[in-house]
């Protein structure tokens, strides 16, 4: 039995990592721009690491599923 491509949703674990992402950087936003202090930047960058992370390697899995 394979058990490698057993992933039938829409949205997979990369996904799930940018939606959590960028949720986080949304919250981020909106309690600097409701508390009026200025942004914290390592959260901040933390958050954006991790959704380039995800989006490369989603990037990364797209375009080695299409090669033969």
């Amino acid at each position: 039995m394979n058990f490698r491509n057993t992933q039938r949703g829409a949205i997979d674990g990369n996904g799930v990592a940018l939606l959590i992402g960028g949720a986080a950087l949304g919250g981020l936003l909106v309690y600097s721009a409701m508390s009026g202090h200025a942004l914290p930047l390592w959260p901040a960058l933390a958050v954006i690491a991790v959704n380039l992370v995800a989006a490369g390697r989603m990037l990364w899995l797209k375009i080695k599923a299409k090669k033969p």
